[in-house]
């Protein structure tokens, strides 16, 4: 089988199509054909070698969706996504080959309602988004929340999600194609940070209060200016760090107004949290509430443009590769 294996991390990676054995059934795994596998932040970090917890050679990517060939838990043909964790193409091979064998706890399977290309963008970002809003950000119906990052793959997932929550997402977004994008996914109102001041669209929105909540895959001199523009004792939600790793804060806003950064890892999530997770998202699917947007499908060999795609951070929703 195909496998594209990353043989040397940095500035300038080196990953190659490798031929390898197809995996072989096991009992409490499920072997499946790949349809698609992600190409996300994390895969980018870790091919730039900032991520010291995996070596290479490795294979990339933690989430993607296929069919299943052979399991002791679901039927020859079951449509899956496949959940990665903290270990799926991170100390252990990933998603990027034409055929994998994943633990039966990190495979769920699909709603007829969604494409395999569909299926495939769900695991890490709707699991992320979901747990982010729900079990650190506590969000309530009828709050207003910020979303930075919008228009990729996670921010898409949070509007959605944050509306069928019942919350009223605001997406934060660095052009006008972006701001398009994330009124396509269901912000109720856009900030537009190429010609507009966050902090004071906000507050007109809120009528000076500032927003409850705010979700963060960006990081970096953004998480300064979201800080600011939420409420008193609102809280922050850091999920990435796209924008940058560092950031200066005004611990004037932080004390004097009581307001709170929190940090979400979906390192810590068990097992049980994510089957509950992905059975929320589920029923979301199924209501026609929630849907993952593609930007962009390339085959192995198309590995660097894929690559180059999320580099630019100009993707609107999640890039794919196919074997």
């Amino acid at each position: 089988m195909k496998s594209l294996v990353c043989t040397s991390f940095g500035t300038a990676p080196s990953m190659a199509i490798e031929e390898r054995p197809k995996p072989l059934p096991r009992p409490g795994y499920t072997l499946i054909k790949m349809h698609a596998a992600t190409v996300n932040q994390l895969s980018g970090q870790i091919r730039r070698g900032l991520f010291n917890k995996a070596t290479a050679p490795l294979v990339l990517s933690n989430d993607g969706a296929g069919t299943v060939e052979g399991s002791d838990l679901f039927q020859p043909g079951t449509r899956v996504a496949i959940y990665g964790g903290g270990q799926l193409g991170i100390t252990e091979d990933g998603l990027q080959q034409e055929y994998v064998s994943v633990k039966n706890s990190h495979v769920f399977e699909l709603p007829d309602t969604i494409s395999l290309d569909e299926g495939a963008a769900l695991p890490i970002n709707y699991v992320t988004a979901y747990q982010a809003l729900t079990r650190v950000g506590r969000i309530e119906p009828g709050q207003t929340v910020l979303i930075s990052g919008a228009a990729g793959a996670v921010g898409h997932a949070l509007i959605q999600l944050s509306r069928a929550l019942g919350a009223r997402p605001v997406a934060v977004v660095s052009s006008p194609l972006k701001a398009e994008a994330a009124r396509k996914s269901g912000a109720a109102a856009v900030v537009d940070l190429s010609t507009e001041i966050l902090s004071d669209v906000v507050f007109s929105l809120t009528a000076g209060q500032g927003a409850d909540l705010a979700f963060d895959p960006v990081g970096g001199s953004l998480l300064k200016e979201l800080i600011k523009s939420v409420r008193e004792r609102g809280s922050v939600v850091s999920i990435g760090f796209a924008g940058g790793a560092e950031a200066c804060l005004d611990l004037a806003e932080v004390v004097i107004h009581e307001k709170r950064l929190l940090g979400y890892d979906a390192w810590l999530e068990t097992d049980e949290a994510v089957s509950s997770a992905f059975s929320a998202i589920r029923a979301f699917i199924e209501k026609g509430v929630v849907r993952p947007v593609i930007d962009s499908a390339w085959k192995l060999e198309e590995h660097e443009e894929a690559y180059k795609r999320l580099a630019s951070r100009q993707a609107i929703g999640t890039i794919l590769l196919k074997a």
